[in-house]
C-alpha cells in the first residue's frame, strides 16, 4: 500500500516545480474590536516583505465548527474562495453543507495543511461535490486510507497537487496570501511539515498554522519572514507542542482561535497555552464553546461574530462589490421577518430510501404559498407549495446518513414566517 501511495503522490506532484510558485487559478458572545496597525517585528527579513494590497474590501474568515479537527473557509474581497482543511472523514458532508449555506459555488484554492485525518479527512467529499480549481499541500506523504482517498479524489478531478512551502504565493487579487512554512524538511514529522498560510487584507493580517510545531515556528522566525498577525489560529488545536513564547513575540496576535472538539480526549486546548494567551492579553475564541466563528475584516478593523444563529445574515455572498464601509454588524436587523408557533412542517417519512418520493406537509397558515429549500450535500434545491397541501418531492440519490434540512418560508401580509424540518436518507 505504501508503494502505491508513493506512486500516486509522486504523479500528483508531477511538474510541481513548475507550478508551485505560480498563482492559483482566478478565483453566545459577540466581540467587536478595532485592530491597530501591526507593529513591526524585531526580526530582519532576508527577503523583501510582501506589501499589502493597495486597496482592501470585506474579507470574511469562517473557522468552522467540525469538532476535533480543523476546517477554515475564507471569502476574499475579490470573491475568491479558499478552503483550508476539511475536518475528519465524517465531517466532509458538514463542510459541504456549510459551503452551500454560505453561497459558495466553487473553490479557487483548497489547502491540505498536512495528511492527518482530522485535517484532510473531509476534503475528498468536498472534491467530489464541488468544483475545485487548485489544491496545495506540503510535499509529504502518509500510508493511511484517509490519505489515499484524498489523493484519489484529487486525481479524479484532473488536478495536480501544487507544493505548499514558504514563499509560495496563491496569487489571488485583492489580498496578499502566501505560505510562510514549511521552510525546511522534517522527514516523517507531519505536524512540523504543516502548511502555514498568512493573508493580508489592508492593515489586517491572519495566520493559519495547521498543526505546526515549535520546531517549525523556530524555523519560521529564523527565515526572517514577516509573520505578524492580528488573528492567529493556534497550532495543533491549542496543544502545548505549539505556540511558543518566541513565536507569540513575533506574531503579536490580538486574537487567537482554537479549533477543537468539546471535552476531547487530548485535553485541547491545554491549560498551559490558555494561560500563555492570558499573559499576553490575547482574546481567545473556541469553536467548542461558540461554534463556527466568523472574523470580518474591512482592511482596518476586525469584527467577530460568535453567534451561530446569526451566521447566515452576515455572510458575504459571491459578490465582489459587497464591500460596506463599516464592519458587518451582528445584531438582528429590525425587518418584517417574524415567526409563528402555528406554522409547522414535517415529512411523512423521516428515513426514506434513495429515489423515493416523500411528502412535505406544512400546516398552520392554510392556503398560503411557501418556498421550501432542501439543503442536500451537493446542492440546495427549492420547491414551492401551498400550506395545507402535501408536497411530493423525489429525493433522488441523496447521501445516506446525511441530515437534509428543509427551510420553509411563508410571506403573508407583508411579513415573513419561517419553520424547519428534516429527514435522513437510508
Amino acid at each position: 500500500m505504501k508503494k502505491r501511495l508513493l506512486k500516486v503522490f509522486t504523479c500528483l506532484f508531477l511538474a510541481s516545480s513548475l507550478v508551485a510558485c505560480q498563482s492559483a487559478p482566478a478565483q453566545k458572545e459577540q466581540a467587536s474590536v478595532k485592530v491597530n496597525k501591526p507593529t513591526t517585528t524585531d526580526a530582519k527579513p532576508t527577503k523583501p516583505v510582501s506589501k499589502p494590497a493597495e486597496t482592501s474590501g470585506i474579507m470574511q474568515v469562517y473557522y468552522l465548527d467540525v469538532g476535533q479537527g480543523d476546517s477554515i473557509y475564507i471569502k476574499t474581497p475579490n470573491g475568491d474562495d479558499i478552503l483550508i482543511d476539511g475536518g475528519k472523514n465524517d465531517r466532509g458532508d458538514d463542510v459541504v453543507a456549510f459551503l452551500h449555506k454560505y453561497h459558495v459555488d466553487d473553490i479557487e484554492v483548497m489547502i491540505a495543511t498536512h495528511p492527518d485525518a482530522d485535517h484532510i479527512g473531509g476534503l475528498d467529499t468536498v472534491l467530489e461535490n464541488m468544483t475545485v480549481k487548485s489544491v496545495y499541500m506540503p510535499k509529504v506523504t502518509h500510508t493511511t486510507k484517509t490519505f489515499e482517498d484524498f489523493l484519489v479524489a484529487v486525481k479524479n478531478e484532473g488536478l495536480k497537487l501544487k507544493e505548499a512551502k514558504g514563499g509560495v504565493s496563491l496569487g489571488l487579487p485583492g489580498v496578499d496570501a502566501h505560505f510562510v512554512s514549511p521552510v525546511s524538511s522534517y522527514g516523517e514529522d507531519l505536524n512540523s511539515s504543516s502548511a502555514v498560510l498568512r493573508i493580508t487584507n489592508g492593515e489586517n493580517n491572519f495566520l493559519f498554522t495547521g498543526d505546526a510545531t515549535m520546531e517549525a515556528e523556530k524555523d519560521m522566525i529564523a527565515s526572517g519572514q514577516d509573520i505578524q498577525a492580528d488573528v492567529l489560529k493556534l497550532g495543533h488545536h491549542g496543544a502545548n507542542t505549539s505556540t511558543s513564547e518566541a513565536f507569540l513575540s513575533q506574531v503579536k496576535p490580538k486574537f487567537a482561535i482554537v479549533s477543537a472538539g468539546k471535552d476531547n480526549q487530548y485535553g485541547h486546548p491545554t491549560a498551559e497555552i490558555l494561560q500563555r494567551m492570558q499573559e499576553h492579553n490575547i482574546k481567545v475564541f473556541r469553536t467548542a464553546q461558540q461554534g463556527t466563528i466568523i472574523a470580518t475584516s474591512n482592511g482596518k478593523t476586525i469584527t467577530f461574530n460568535t453567534d451561530p444563529s446569526k451566521i447566515e445574515q452576515n455572510t458575504v455572498k459571491n459578490n465582489a462589490a459587497a464591500t460596506p464601509e463599516k464592519p458587518v454588524k451582528t445584531e438582528t436587523p429590525k425587518t418584517n421577518q417574524s415567526s409563528t408557533t402555528s406554522l409547522k412542517a414535517k415529512v411523512d417519512n423521516p428515513n426514506p430510501d434513495q429515489y423515493q418520493t416523500i411528502h412535505l406537509d406544512v400546516t398552520g397558515m392554510k392556503g398560503a404559498t411557501y418556498s421550501a429549500i432542501f439543503h442536500f450535500t451537493s446542492k440546495d434545491t427549492t420547491y414551492t407549495g401551498t400550506v395545507g397541501t402535501p408536497l411530493p418531492v423525489k429525493i433522488s440519490r441523496a447521501k445516506a446518513g446525511f441530515k437534509v434540512l428543509i427551510d420553509i418560508t411563508v410571506q403573508k401580509d407583508g411579513k415573513e414566517y419561517q419553520t424547519q424540518t428534516s429527514f435522513i436518507p437510508k
